[in-house]
C-alpha cells in the first residue's frame, strides 16, 4: 500500500476508535513498552498527542520514563514550517504549549537539545509496516530530524493497529523504527 492511501485509511480507522478502547489500548501500549530493555536515557524526544486526532497518549510513556529517571530531559518538537525542519525543545512540568498553524501543540520554551544528545525518539505515525517504516502525516519533520540523531538513537513508534506488509513507496529519505508497539505485541526491526 502506498503512503497516501494508508494515510487516508488509517486516519479514518483512528477516528472510529471509541474512548473506552483508546484508554484500554493506551494502557496496553505502556505495558508492552515497559518490557523493553532500554539503556540509561538522558534525553527523550516525544510528541504532544493531538486529542482530536485520537493519537496515542504519549504522556503515559514519558511519565513512566520520567518516573524511572527523574533527571531525564523530555523534549518536544518545535517546527519551522517554511523549510519543514524541527528542533527538540527541552520541556518541564510547567512548560506551556501553543498550537501552530497545523494545530500541533508546540512548546514556548526555548532551550534546544542537540540532536546528537537524543537517546530515544517517540515518533508519530498512523501506520507502519513489517520493515519498520512508518506513515506519518506527510511533512517529513521527524524523518529529517532523525537523520541528525546518533546512529544508536532508539526510534519507537506506537500504533493501535497491526502493521501493513509493506509501505510500497518508502524510500531512502524515510528512517525506519527500531521498535513499534501495538496493543497486542512489540515489533522489533
Amino acid at each position: 500500500m502506498r503512503k497516501a492511501e494508508a494515510r487516508n485509511i488509517f486516519k479514518e480507522k483512528r477516528f472510529s476508535i471509541s474512548a473506552t478502547d483508546k484508554m484500554k489500548w493506551d494502557d496496553l501500549l505502556l505495558i508492552h513498552f515497559q518490557t523493553l530493555r532500554l539503556p540509561f536515557l538522558d534525553y527523550v524526544l516525544s510528541f504532544y498527542p493531538i486529542e482530536q486526532n485520537n493519537e496515542v497518549n504519549t504522556f503515559l510513556i514519558t511519565d513512566y520514563l520520567h518516573f524511572k529517571n527523574p533527571n531525564l530531559k523530555i523534549c518536544y518538537p518545535k517546527t519551522n514550517l517554511k523549510d519543514c525542519t524541527m528542533q527538540a525543545i527541552i520541556c518541564n512540568a510547567d512548560s506551556i504549549f501553543e498550537a501552530n498553524e497545523f494545530n500541533i501543540p508546540e512548546p514556548l520554551d526555548t532551550e534546544v537539545a542537540n540532536p546528537e544528545s537524543i537517546d530515544l525518539v517517540i515518533a508519530p505515525l498512523l501506520v507502519f509496516d513489517l520493515r519498520g517504516y512508518r506513515v506519518g502525516y506527510g511533512k517529513g519533520f521527524f524523518d529529517r530530524y532523525l537523520k541528525e540523531c546518533r546512529e544508536d538513537c532508539i526510534k519507537v513508534g506506537f500504533s493501535y493497529f497491526d502493521p501493513l506488509d509493506s509501505i510500497d513507496d518508502a524510500n531512502d529519505f524515510d528512517v525506519p523504527l527500531d521498535f513499534c508497539i501495538t496493543p497486542e505485541r512489540v515489533y522489533v526491526f
